[in-house]
């Protein structure tokens, strides 16, 4: 999603909790994702939201409700039209999903976040459902077993080159995503029509 799907400026999330929270964004990093605590969550140690709003807040020094934090996130994403439009077109000739390294926050609120996305994706996995993230090859295989799919059978792209090796490890085809032209050449010469 974040990086492929839309523009994703973690800068800008992370001076929105500071703001919110009374402290600098260094201090958002350090407490959230600097401790561990976001792979933790994203990996499936938190996989009630409440629970894991209350750890968020907790270390941020903040009691943030679900509002504020998806209003945080979406303040972070702006959707990339050009690859969105991509995704439509494969809409129409194939199942396509989204897998993020995500929490339930992101699953549950796709909508208010990357609305553009949200019309195009019915299917939306996060890693947190696995019990480990991208780009652990077990984390691919266990999204494929859900789906019912045969990894072969499925193309996944991402932004980052471990991830999709990660993919390929598990079988599937893997595409590192660096801009919209070489996605689409791609994606026909695996028979797409974009």
């Amino acid at each position: 999603m974040d990086d492929v799907l839309c523009h994703y400026t973690v800068g800008s999330r992370l001076r929105y909790l500071a703001a919110l929270a009374g402290t600098t964004a260094r201090d958002v990093r350090a407490a959230l994702w600097d401790s561990g605590f976001e792979e933790a969550a994203d990996s499936g140690d938190f996989p009630d939201p409440s629970e894991y709003l209350r750890e968020f807040g907790r270390r941020l020094g903040y009691p943030i409700s679900e509002r504020e934090w998806v209003e945080a996130r979406r303040h972070a994403m702006a959707p990339n039209t050009e690859v969105l439009v991509v995704a439509a077109l494969l809409k129409a000739q194939a199942e396509i999903a989204i897998y993020t390294n995500n929490g339930p926050i992101v699953k549950n609120n796709l909508e208010s976040l990357l609305p553009e996305a949200a019309l195009i994706f019915q299917q939306r996995f996060c890693s947190y459902e696995f019990g480990t993230k991208k780009p652990d090859p077990r984390s691919f295989s266990r999204l494929v077993e859900s789906l019912g799919k045969t990894p072969s059978r499925c193309w996944f792209i991402d932004d980052k080159k471990s991830n999709v090796e990660g993919a390929r490890l598990a079988g599937l085809v893997g595409h590192h995503y660096r801009n919209p032209a070489l996605l689409i050449a791609e994606g026909r010469s695996l028979g797409f029509s974009l």
